[in-house]
């Protein structure tokens, strides 16, 4: 029985290994769903699961060569915890990825040959740590995304247009937008608007500002998120950061992290609008129904126009 456990603990790693180099050439059915653990924002890209998997599988295959057993049962068991995570986000996602699956299934096969009653407090724990760790550190994605997609600033899909311009330079701007933020968060959740932010360059720093906000939306495109993202630069424009560098600085000192892409596609999109919507000034908002467009300037009037949209 020892002996059998012992083959199985050397043969199941490299299972493990042989389907991940063969989802890596295959490409087709993970496409679409793809991780890495520690982003930590510029200049930190993360691990890649793929190589992150086949390096915990030679850990596995060395462990059990070793015959460490304690050791080798707390690494399962810190994959199980990581897997039930990886599992978790492809059901909210909606997206599943079969290579993914039979690698877990091969982990959790290997724990449950090794686990020991005995060890369960420590089982546990190494479960959950695997689990927090990934809670924390990973970021997935499902959308495959070009060199040079057209990363739009905008939030939900209903059927009202709600485009948002301010500066954050701009002092009534500043003022406004956080009163905005719990409309704009029932107008998104409900499906009601679809909102767009477009920065607007009416101070010199602006287009500093406006690109890292592309810059975080690549990172992290969450309306939530973004609502935060932007109280930051905000604050960060009332403390005058005017330099790329210093900005960057703030950015990070605030947790917030983003990845540089080419925006030139986006901008090109967003300056359509403002000739198109006449803008010359913040703050602006142009709510457009599909008939009529109308055009509110100023806190109280773009607060009360957000209201009637609810």
């Amino acid at each position: 029985m020892k002996n059998g456990r012992y083959i199985a603990n050397l043969i199941l790693p490299l299972v493990g290994m042989g389907i991940i180099l063969y989802y890596s050439v295959c490409g087709q059915s993970c496409a679409y769903l793809k991780g890495a653990i520690f982003l930590l924002g510029k200049g930190y890209p993360g691990i890649n699961l793929t190589y992150l998997g086949l390096a915990f599988a030679g850990i596995l295959f060395i462990v059990a060569l070793l015959k460490w057993g304690t050791i080798h049962l707390l690494l399962l068991s810190a994959a199980v915890g990581t897997e039930a995570y990886l599992v978790a986000f492809q059901v909210r996602q909606g997206v599943y990825c079969p290579y993914c699956l039979i690698f877990g299934g091969v982990l959790l096969a290997l724990f449950l040959l090794n686990f020991h009653m005995s060890r369960k407090i420590l089982v546990v724990i190494a479960v959950v740590i695997g689990f927090l760790l990934f809670a924390l550190f990973f970021e997935g994605a499902t959308r495959p995304v070009l060199a040079d997609t057209l990363l739009m600033p905008s939030f939900g899909n209903g059927k009202v247009k709600v485009r948002i311009y301010t500066d954050y330079f701009c002092g009534p701007c500043s003022h406004v937008e956080p009163q905005l933020e719990g409309v704009l968060a029932h107008l998104v959740s409900k499906g009601v608007a679809t909102v767009t932010f477009i920065d607007t360059p009416i101070h010199a720093p602006t287009p500093t500002y406006a690109r890292y906000f592309l810059y975080i939306l690549n990172q992290k495109k969450d309306f939530d998120y973004v609502l935060r993202v932007r109280a930051i630069l905000f604050g960060a424009a009332k403390n005058n950061i005017t330099e790329k560098e210093k900005l960057e600085e703030y950015l990070l000192k605030n947790q917030v992290r983003f990845w540089e892409f080419d925006t030139k596609p986006t901008f090109t999109a967003l300056q359509k609008y403002l000739d198109e919507d006449g803008i010359n000034s913040t703050p602006t908002v142009v709510i457009y129904n599909g008939q009529n467009k109308g055009v509110y300037k100023g806190g109280p009037e773009i607060l009360k126009a957000l209201e009637q949209l609810k």
